[in-house]
């Protein structure tokens, strides 16, 4: 029964693309536990190529989000999303994804920026993007920059004081250093509640994604509430 269920449900809501959540792109994986944020550019490479070979198309959040709010789409789309703002996105992940034409999207931590705060699940590394690359990025049409919070925490287990600061202070940070609008927002660990959708629909935010959920379906997903599948590396 549940069988026929999820087939008569797929096709009523026919499927119309896929988000991907990525981290870093390293010319060589580390060891232990954030190995599994890492990719490397041979793997980068081959994703694309494999979703272009099964006739998928990739798209930038804005278009995304328009196909999702029509309900409609000749060819599923994938879209390239990159979480907390690593250095080696601008270092290794960019010219492959502008050799490819690819669009992308970096969802910043504010606090990451220039290193003014270690990412504290690496030890003593400086990974954080610079400001001059994070502008150099938000100048290609290919990129778009999203908010992620100022210091990565789970906005379900603040305050929704706490919430808003976070939210609305990365916001304004990085419209400062890019001077215009930021448009899209994820959150740090996939982690919200109804006091963080509250906050992220009174910033205008268009889009909000989790850090889980699957494919997009049409009539399964509110733009705020965005599922995506994390991109692991074997």
């Amino acid at each position: 029964m549940n069988y026929i269920k999820r087939k008569l449900h797929n096709i009523t809501h026919p499927l119309l693309g896929r988000i991907l959540m990525l981290h870093r792109v390293v010319e060589q994986r580390s060891e232990g536990k954030n190995r599994e944020l890492e990719i490397t550019p041979d793997f980068l490479k081959q994703t694309i190529d494999d979703y272009r070979q099964q006739g998928h198309q990739f798209v930038s959040i804005d278009e995304a989000c328009d196909i999702i709010s029509k309900g409609h789409t000749k060819h599923p789309f994938v879209c390239l999303t990159l979480d907390d703002g690593y250095q080696d996105n601008y270092d290794i992940a960019y010219p492959i994804l502008k050799q490819l034409e690819v669009p992308f999207t970096i969802y910043v931590t504010t606090g990451f920026i220039d290193n003014r705060h270690p990412m504290w699940w690496y030890t003593n590394e400086k990974l954080g993007i610079n400001t001059e690359s994070l502008r150099t990025l938000d100048a290609d049409p290919l990129c778009t920059i999203g908010a992620h919070t100022v210091s990565h925490p789970r906005l379900d287990t603040l305050s929704p004081e706490e919430q808003k600061k976070e939210i609305e202070q990365s916001l304004q940070e990085l419209e400062s250093i890019l001077r215009h609008p930021i448009r899209h927002f994820s959150y740090p660990h996939g982690a919200y509640n109804a006091d963080t959708l509250k906050i992220i629909n009174d910033c205008h935010f268009v889009s909000a994604l989790r850090a889980w959920g699957g494919t997009i379906r049409k009539g399964d997903a509110t733009l705020l509430e965005l599922p995506r599948i994390e991109l692991k590396e074997p």
